[in-house]
């Protein structure tokens, strides 16, 4: 299945390859490809493939989960596509409280205590990630 997604993301140019004027990610990292998870939210065919290997992934990794979380921006969708085959409670996380209302960082289902998958649209360093998870 990964290869078939792998040629998806190539075919819909939601990877994209410049090795002559290198990207820079958000973490700061030069890299001669390029990887805009957004693309596949215009492919029912693509995000699908890509819902169900990450629910296999979760089913095999994580069983017991009781919470799908999505990290805000481009994770939102993926975790609510997942959340909703699965049958599960989801929310969505911040890179920082809103300033305004309740001021929240977390939206959605509770999720204290309980054993959550976080979805992210992409990982370069793992830094942003390893921050929202901090309780």
């Amino acid at each position: 299945m990964a290869k078939e997604i792998a040629k998806s993301l190539l075919d819909i140019e939601a990877v994209t390859l410049s090795p002559n004027d290198l990207y820079t990610w958000s973490s700061g990292i030069k890299s001669p490809i390029y990887c805009d998870n957004r693309v596949t939210l215009g492919y029912p065919l693509v995000r699908g493939a890509i819902r169900d290997g990450l629910i296999n992934l979760i089913k095999e990794h994580f069983p017991e989960v009781e919470v799908i979380s999505g990290t805000a921006t481009a994770g939102i969708p993926h975790a609510a596509f997942i959340a909703e085959k699965l049958k599960l409670p989801m929310n969505y996380v911040r890179s920082s409280n809103k300033s305004h209302g309740k001021q929240n960082q977390i939206e959605g289902a509770k999720s204290e205590g309980k054993k959550v998958v976080v979805i992210e649209d992409l990982i370069s360093t793992g830094d942003l990630q390893s921050q929202q998870l901090k309780p």
